[in-house]
């Protein structure tokens, strides 16, 4: 399932293999393998995948991922994105995400003070 949600996944973003394997400074053969379910996914490329891909990690193993609304409307499309570019984007979105999740957080211990 793993294997094949990302590749689902990278492809309906339009992402390419050597496109993936420079973010994650990886091979593409290497990319090809995680996605073929050849090679084990080591824990810290999950992560970095799952953000790249709005995402959170445990969902890459459900059947259908749901892409996080938050970070949808943020489409990062090029006809040639290198490793940098996918660092910069993975970047902001976790500091979109981290804001998102200490709002909320905020809000719900207001929520709690108040009552």
């Amino acid at each position: 399932m793993l294997s094949k949600n990302i590749r689902n996944l990278r492809e309906s973003l339009g992402y390419t293999q050597e496109q993936i394997a420079a973010y994650l400074n990886i091979t593409p053969s290497a990319v090809s393998q995680y996605e073929n379910d050849a090679r084990k996914i080591p824990a810290d490329v999950i992560s970095k995948i799952a953000l790249l891909f709005n995402v959170e990690e445990y969902e890459l193993y459900q059947d259908e991922p749901r892409q996080q609304q938050l970070l949808s409307a943020f489409a990062f499309r090029a006809d040639s994105l290198d490793a940098q570019d996918l660092i910069s984007i993975s970047s902001f979105k976790k500091i979109v995400l981290n804001y998102y999740y200490l709002q909320n957080a905020l809000a719900n211990e207001q929520k709690t003070t108040r009552t």
